[in-house]
């Protein structure tokens, strides 16, 4: 579908590093270049990594170091380039949990007319203050997206919303190309893989090397592999030193080619104690490797079939986790069974039909 004019869309993000609903933004600001639309970003932190099509306006750049000033500073920024980008429809991925700072935006910047407010986690209040006076403002926007319906049903018991729209995360068919999957992979022997920041109050990587080393992984030599980064890396480190896990478990940190981990491993592990759509289960199916991830709230149970493309742990149950990765590992036509029906169980979160979705709600 090629535009015939050019509707201008702004995405606002925080930054375009790090995160899945980041993540999202930089691809959805590709395709939608793709499609001929005018596309522009705005992002709070000069923090950059993932690639991106479009105007980039960076507020992060050259910003004060006192935090009043700072705030000052990028409230007034952020208003004069809303204003001058001018879009027909801006799509905000932002956390959006300070009061204040919102109530600004929403009084003295928003043309909530022209507003679709995304809502990427399980912990709606991240994406939304928790007054009526902000319900009333999200009822009057273009559309509040949740990008997994459990979102959205938690979102119907907050407020009575007649715009609430369900459009989950995608894959590109780009990722497919064996530039994003055929690159150098430094591991010597068989391994299982988790992604994600390095917070183990959300992803709890603690309790899942716990696991591990509960699991008869260690005894078939299938090394952890964990990617990412964050604040609790020194936690993990020092929890694998006093575990004797030093040849086993491995902090690669951030990775440039990480779907080339994902296609390498074994099966991909998500332990988390909440969630929003998580990409990496999608993108890791997409690339042959089949999932185990508790069915937490929420999106994980939208994607993987238990026993068809993986395996939907009892959520919070670590027992049943390591149960589950020796199943795995030690049951040959299991994991087969699984792993071949990893790409065709997400067809139906594909580029095409989910961009259909966004241009359709862009177009209206």
């Amino acid at each position: 579908m090629v535009q015939n004019f050019r509707r201008k869309v702004c995405l606002i993000v925080d930054c375009l590093s790090g995160g899945g609903a980041e993540r999202i933004a930089a691809l959805l600001s590709i395709k939608l270049t793709d499609l001929n639309y005018d596309v522009s970003i705005i992002s709070i932190r000069n923090e950059i990594s993932y690639e991106f099509n479009g105007i980039l306006y960076n507020l992060g750049i050259n910003e004060p170091k006192f935090k009043i000033l700072k705030q000052v500073s990028k409230f007034f920024d952020f208003k004069k380039v809303y204003k001058d980008i001018n879009a027909d429809v801006y799509i905000d991925f932002r956390m959006r949990n300070r009061v204040l700072m919102e109530w600004l935006f929403h009084v003295f910047v928003f043309d909530v007319k022209k507003m679709i407010m995304a809502i990427h986690s399980y912990n709606i209040f991240y994406h939304m203050p928790k007054h009526k006076f902000f319900y009333k403002e999200y009822n009057s926007s273009v559309a509040i997206v949740g990008v997994s319906k459990h979102i959205c049903k938690c979102l119907e018991q907050v407020y009575e919303f007649k715009n609430l729209v369900n459009i989950s995360n995608f894959y590109s068919r780009d990722i497919l190309n064996m530039k994003y999957s055929d690159g150098y992979v430094d591991i010597d022997k068989e391994f299982v893989l988790a992604v994600g920041r390095l917070d183990n109050e959300i992803k709890q990587f603690d309790k899942l090397i716990l696991a591990y080393k509960n699991s008869i992984l260690i005894n078939k030599s299938i090394s952890l592999i964990i990617i990412g980064e964050g604040k609790d890396r020194p936690v993990l480190e020092n929890l694998i030193l006093r575990n004797n896990l030093e040849d086993y478990v491995k902090l690669l940190g951030f990775k440039d080619n990480v779907y080339s981990y994902m296609k390498a491993a074994k099966f991909l592990l998500l332990s988390s104690k909440v969630e929003g759509f998580p990409n990496v289960i999608l993108e890791s199916l997409v690339f042959g490797t089949p999932v185990i991830s508790f069915n937490c709230k929420s999106g994980p149970s939208e994607m993987i079939q238990n026993g068809v493309n993986g395996i939907l742990v009892e959520d919070q149950n670590f027992e049943a986790f390591t149960q589950a990765m020796n199943k795995m590992i030690s049951d040959k036509g299991y994991y087969e069974n699984c792993k071949s029906n990893t790409l065709s169980s997400v067809k139906k979160f594909s580029e095409k039909n989910v961009m259909d979705k966004w241009i359709n709600l862009i177009e209206s």
